[in-house]
């Protein structure tokens, strides 16, 4: 499990990408937009989402935001905290 505080300024982008395992994003501060081929969502301070691996995303921020990612994994011995 991977733990990971991430900081975007107002209108930065992280593309298009997947994860290997799953994942939980809760916004500690500001706002976001949560794209995947199926629906978007606006995330705002408290609140959360969890996904399963593989399935493509991107986040962009609406404002100044700071989220808390956790990532799990499925592969046994397999470190994918990069």
């Amino acid at each position: 499990m991977c733990i990971v505080l991430i900081a975007l300024h107002k209108d930065a982008e992280m593309i298009k990408h997947t994860a290997d395992g799953m994942i939980s994003l809760q916004v500690m501060e500001g706002q976001i937009l949560f794209t995947t081929d199926e629906q978007s969502v606006e995330l705002g301070r408290g609140e959360m989402l969890a996904l399963h691996e593989n399935v493509p995303h991107s986040v962009q921020a609406k404002e100044e935001t700071i989220f808390l990612l956790t990532l799990t994994t499925t592969l046994a011995g397999k470190n994918s905290c990069r």
